[in-house]
């Protein structure tokens, strides 16, 4: 017979870590398959920032035989000395409207507290929310940040997702996909970067896609999920939005030589930038 007991193991409060080296057994949770993008990484970082970091781990432990377990939530992120950069990358985090990163996760914790004293478990398992974030390109004037974050809150696996955000640093603004593409040359965009997809997938040009991809109606979209690198915009899916969990993420570049001509006047300004900085490291 299987035996499970939660312990208080504190009267009040969280155990708060600032640094990553208190770890839990976390037997459900077999790894954090958040995606690399290849070679996107720039050569030289232009601005400076260290790595900084927040765990707190559940006061209640889930105990079972020989092996002890507890929840817990953690964020890796970038810190800079510039306050107004340390802003944005707040915003690649706090998604739900949290006022800063302590709540985001004590929100988590204290989920998982109330889901214990609500159930009567026969047999409870440890949460997990881990968040990490980092830049993917850092110039000058443009910054990448993608935010990488695995949850598991009980069922048969955990849920990941990664998030892009392009900022323009000298406005401290969020850009959108429209900064760089005009309007009029979405559909022509579009229509590259479906050809892109289909090359990576195997497809010819005349393969259905409403078979094995959750395109609407069978037609290719965007991700909305977008960002930059060194050669090209970065489009990814996440697990669930064009494939099922199981076939995970899928994610395309398109070179910027290919678009030249649908870039916005702002657009080509920033792409311009770009190139220049590269070249001259």
């Amino acid at each position: 017979m299987l035996v499970s007991i939660f312990k208080r193991v504190y009267q009040s409060g969280f155990l708060v870590l600032g640094i990553v080296g208190v770890f839990a057994c976390q037997n459900n949770q077999k790894e954090n398959p958040l995606t690399s993008y290849g070679n996107t990484a720039v050569a030289k970082d232009t601005l400076s920032y260290s790595m900084d970091s927040l765990r707190i781990l559940s006061p209640y432990i889930a105990s079972h035989e020989d092996q002890m377990d507890t929840s817990y939530a953690e964020v890796i992120y970038p810190k800079f000395e510039d306050s107004s950069l340390n802003q944005l990358v707040d915003q690649t985090i706090l998604l739900e409207g949290e006022p800063d990163i302590k709540t985001y996760v004590n929100n988590f914790i204290e989920g998982y507290g109330n889901f214990v004293e609500e159930n009567n478990l026969n047999y409870p398992i440890a949460w997990t929310k881990s968040t990490k974030v980092g830049l993917i390109l850092n110039t000058p004037r443009l910054i990448c940040i993608k935010n990488g974050t695995y949850e598991y809150s009980g069922g048969a696996h955990g849920n990941f997702f990664e998030n892009l955000s392009v900022f323009d640093i000298e406005n401290n603004r969020k850009l959108e996909l429209n900064a760089f593409i005009s309007d009029n040359k979405m559909k022509e965009f579009t229509k590259i970067a479906e050809n892109i997809f289909r090359t990576k997938e195997g497809l010819s040009d005349t393969s259905s896609l409403a078979n094995g991809y959750f395109f609407e109606n069978g037609n290719f979209s965007l991700a909305a999920n977008y960002g930059i690198t060194k050669d090209g915009f970065l489009f990814h899916y996440n697990p669930y939005e064009i494939k099922p969990y199981a076939e995970g993420t899928t994610s395309i570049v398109i070179p910027y030589a290919q678009v030249e001509d649908l870039l916005t006047q702002k657009g080509k300004l920033y792409i311009d930038n770009l190139k220049a900085y590269f070249h001259s490291i």
